[in-house]
């Protein structure tokens, strides 16, 4: 992972694989700009990133909804017009479906339209850099079919299912960057980090099955350790990987079967340029 000088913004850096990601890349030399909500826990990432020798900054803001996301992105160009790396690691699932302030549905809202809305704001400083986007996803997306019309409103919820489609539908949204900004100079990659055992995603089960099922599930690959999904996180943000690839336990993958629908994948940036507009 070669990240010395780089400028790299990642949202979602005050807990869990965000927070570890930004103390990684600042002690490797990259300047980190930490993007979350809570001013106490990313001033605790700040702390970690120099206590380990690197340079890391906060900034404050929200990527849930539209004017969140223009606030947040106006902050980020106050402090720099030239970014190496957007790594748009904000998001999370609910338990029941709620609505933005914007009438979206949240796990969508969160997931999908505020990075999209967020690289399209902080493009021109991308482009200067020659930089990269980098998409968080998940996996098993060939089990979560994105039906574009239920996107913004749901006919059925499920708190993983949604998750899932909203996260499908952010593999097709970085295959269409990628296209688009192929002149600019500008790669777009996305990535399945893989679940951790402990964090917010990985640890919902009791301390004892995360014990018991830690080791089973890092056997047989569905898990891995938090070192293991920063260096994945590294892959994806810094090592030459084609631009449009889906970037699996730290190697480009095939894309989910849906992903590789031009129609489908228009349609997602279609509604995503619908929904970004302020």
């Amino acid at each position: 992972m070669n990240c010395k000088g780089k400028v790299v913004v990642i949202t979602g850096a005050t807990s869990g694989l965000g927070q570890a990601a930004a103390v990684e890349f600042a002690k490797q030399g990259a300047k980190v700009y930490v993007v979350g909500r809570d001013s106490a826990r990313a001033g605790e990432t700040v702390a970690s990133a120099k206590a380990a020798g690197g340079d890391a900054e906060v900034i404050l803001g929200d990527v849930s909804t539209r004017a969140g996301v223009q606030a947040l992105a106006n902050s980020i160009l106050a402090k720099t017009q030239q970014i190496d790396v957007l790594l748009n690691n904000a998001g999370g699932n609910f338990k029941s479906m709620v609505k933005t302030a914007d009438g979206i549905e949240s796990t969508f809202a969160l997931n999908t339209v505020g990075a999209y809305q967020l690289e399209k704001l902080l493009h021109p400083a991308i482009a200067a850099a020659k930089g990269r986007v980098v998409n968080v996803a998940t996996g098993f997306l060939n089990n979560y079919p994105v039906d574009v019309d239920g996107l913004v409103e749901p006919k059925k919820f499920s708190t993983f299912g949604t998750y899932a489609i909203a996260k499908h539908a952010s593999v097709m949204m970085t295959v269409e960057q990628a296209k688009k900004y192929a002149s600019d100079g500008v790669t777009a990659v996305s990535v399945h980090p893989g679940i951790i055992m402990g964090t917010r995603f990985g640890g919902g089960q009791p301390k004892i099955a995360q014990m018991i099922g830690g080791p089973i599930m890092r056997a047989i690959g569905m898990a891995c350790t938090l070192e293991e999904a920063v260096r994945r996180f590294g892959v994806a943000c810094f090592d030459n990987v084609p631009s449009g690839s889906y970037v699996v336990k730290g190697e480009v993958a095939p894309l989910p079967k849906q992903s590789n629908e031009e129609p489908v994948r228009a349609k997602v940036v279609q509604l995503l340029e619908k929904l970004a507009v302020a």
